[in-house]
């Protein structure tokens, strides 16, 4: 009897395995996709994009941004939303309402794809992610100290959000 219960131990060992291959697949392929999807998004540019910057720190990067764009032969419309008085828990509902109101008359210009550049505390970054969720698509740059220059890092997108549509044999097709 101990030696069929030890011959169904090492089969269920050896199944175990099965799981865990499937899933590092899963992630791995997962990984180079959205890889190649970030490195496609850095070298295309839609029809009409516009440069969203944003500077709640008391100095305004309006100057530094448009220097990067014409620097990397990338020269578009700008919007600056500039705020020297800097931010309070008091004010971050107007801040955002006004940022709002920008948002919609750049829909209504026609705006297809925004180049965003923030400089503000993370808790205002995050919130302006959220408002320009689910939009057009939203190139996200950073500066970078150590070299004096803006990254672009990544897009905002609504990928890995639980609750929404996902399969993970879709993922595999599409893949």
């Amino acid at each position: 009897m101990w030696e069929s219960l030890g011959k169904i131990a090492v089969i269920v060992q050896f199944l175990s395995v099965i799981p865990f291959l499937w899933t590092a697949w899963i992630f791995f392929n997962r990984s180079r996709r959205y890889k190649r999807i970030i490195k496609q998004s850095e070298t295309t540019q839609s029809d009409n994009p516009m440069a969203l910057i944003i500077s709640m720190s008391g100095t305004d990067a309006t100057n530094q941004v448009l220097e990067y764009l014409r620097k990397n032969n990338m020269e578009m419309p700008h919007r600056s939303f500039c705020k020297p008085h800097g931010i309070t828990e008091s004010n971050i509902p107007h801040l955002l309402s006004d940022l709002l109101k920008m948002k919609s008359e750049m829909t209504a210009d026609g705006v297809s794809e925004v180049h965003l550049f923030v400089m503000a505390p993370v808790a205002f970054a995050v919130a302006v992610g959220a408002v320009l969720d689910n939009w057009v698509q939203v190139k996200v740059y950073h500066l970078n100290r150590e070299i004096n220059s803006y990254e672009y890092w990544t897009y905002l997108h609504k990928g890995f959000i639980p609750g929404l549509d996902y399969s993970a044999l879709k993922e595999i097709a599409n893949g």
